[in-house]
């Protein structure tokens, strides 16, 4: 692929088809909101996340409602720039179903067949970019990204905050598992687990930038 722009419009046709082959899957992502990557095409540093929400789908952003209020301020408090990482997601339409009212809906979690497909548009992502460190903030990006490493499933209780060397498609890089920030919301006792790992992350953005 030789621009963002090329490589987005390939993979969005493609997941298109696969979802409307399956009449299952095309019925509870009816309609399909998609949330591309952002940020600079060469960062150093690649954030993963599980799916927009309805913030993101409205602003046409990742991670720009309340988990992304909160990335922001351990952002800010550890001083590293948002503007300088490329932040991405697994699933890059809404995971949506029907809500309690008619007409509204309600984010759900993505099923294994949602993270399968996925795969092959954030490999390329990040094949194209081959940053020096990705950040996965959560469960799902974290399976994602051992799917793509072709490794053992990890489980981010055992290995947050860790500097785990992969290589993917011929590059190495560095990939450190982080707690999704919406996680603090449901578990305050998070919240020092979170900032603890974050400063990890900036050492190692440190390093990469020398």
């Amino acid at each position: 692929m030789k621009s963002f722009e090329e490589m987005n419009h390939f993979y969005k046709t493609e997941l298109q088809q696969a979802v409307n082959a399956d009449a299952a899957l095309a019925t509870l992502v009816s309609p399909m909101q998609f949330v591309f990557g952002f940020g600079p095409e060469y960062a150093d540093v690649v954030l993963i996340g599980e799916a927009p929400g309805k913030e993101e789908v409205r602003l046409g952003r990742p991670f720009v409602g309340k988990a992304g209020a909160i990335l922001d301020e351990i952002l800010n408090a550890t001083g590293i720039k948002r503007e300088s990482l490329y932040i991405t997601n697994v699933v890059k339409y809404r995971l949506a179903r029907a809500g309690k009212r008619p007409g509204s809906f309600a984010n759900r979690p993505a099923s294994l067949r949602e993270i399968k497909m996925g795969l092959s548009w954030l490999a390329a992502e990040l094949i194209f970019i081959k940053p020096r460190l990705i950040l996965t903030l959560g469960n799902v990006p974290l399976k994602a990204l051992c799917f793509i490493e072709n490794c053992d499933i990890l489980e981010i209780g055992a290995c947050h905050g860790k500097a785990i060397n992969v290589r993917i498609a011929g590059f190495h890089t560095i990939h450190v598992p982080l707690y999704h920030p919406a996680s603090q919301i449901y578990n305050r006792s998070l919240k020092p687990v979170f900032d603890s790992d974050f400063e990890a992350v900036r050492r190692l953005c440190t390093n990469t930038e020398e």
